[in-house]
Order: structure tokens, then sequence, then C-alpha cells
């Protein structure tokens, strides 16, 4: 099956030295990671390393794909949404940060295409705006 891409660019008011360690930190994904309730890390973040995320009773397991401080993050889903990749590119403008989000979804059968396409938890436009808007909100409670 073809992957589904969908990508997001918009601006965080902070700068990258501030930004990218709140996104790579497994802690703090629960503030900006929507519906995620906990992170459990197998060890340093590192490429190659597991999280295990639970989303309320949903848990899954990520793989840290990509670690290059200070410019992108992402990871690849291996549980339900097997297939599913979540990547962050960040840039410095002046004192803010752009941020790129993508997501990378190949669907694992014609079932799983039609399930992504229909359940409105999977509406991944959504998604992505709130994991902008969840991150600024908590870098801002930071300041």
């Amino acid at each position: 099956m073809r992957t589904i891409r969908h990508t997001l660019i918009n601006h965080v008011h902070a700068p990258i030295d501030r930004v990218f360690p709140f996104l790579a930190d497994p802690v703090r994904m629960p503030t900006w990671l929507p519906a995620c309730t906990g992170v459990e890390a197998e060890g340093p973040l590192k490429r190659g390393a597991r999280l295990t995320v639970r989303f309320g009773e949903r848990v899954t397991s990520l793989e840290i794909t990509d670690l290059t401080p200070p410019t992108t993050f992402g990871w690849e889903e291996h549980g339900a949404r097997t297939g599913s990749q979540t990547l962050f590119q960040l840039e410095a403008v002046g004192g803010s940060t752009r941020i790129t989000v993508r997501h990378l979804w190949t669907p694992q059968s014609i079932v799983a295409w039609v399930r992504g396409r229909v359940m409105v938890k999977r509406r991944v436009e959504r998604t992505l705006n709130a994991i902008l808007r969840n991150l600024r909100n908590a870098l801002n409670e930071v300041m």
C-alpha cells in the first residue's frame, strides 16, 4: 500500500535550544502529545531506543528513529498503528523555532486503510495541530 503523508509547518515562540530538549524529553511528552497519559523509557534517549507510551488504556511502543539535537526527532510506532512514523524538524528563526511535523503512515492492509480514513480518532491534521498547540502552551508555562 502507498504511504499516506501529512505535514504541518508552524512556529513556536521559543528558541530552538529550549524547544528541542523539551520535545525530546520522555517525561514531558504527556504535556504535548495528545491523549498521552504516560511514557516510560528503557534507557537514555538515542536512536533505536524504545519508549512505552500510554494513551489511556492503549499501550504502544515507539522506536526512536531520528535524534539529532537540536534539529530532528522522530519515531516509528510498533503496536496498533504499526507503520506510523512521526518526525519533527526544527529550525531556528531569530528567537523562535520553526517546526515541521510530518506524519507518515503505510497501512498494513486494506482494512487498516479504511479504518484509518474513517475513524475520527485518526484525524491526523487535528492531531498535528494539537501537538503544536500543546507544545506552545507547555513551553509558555515553563518560561
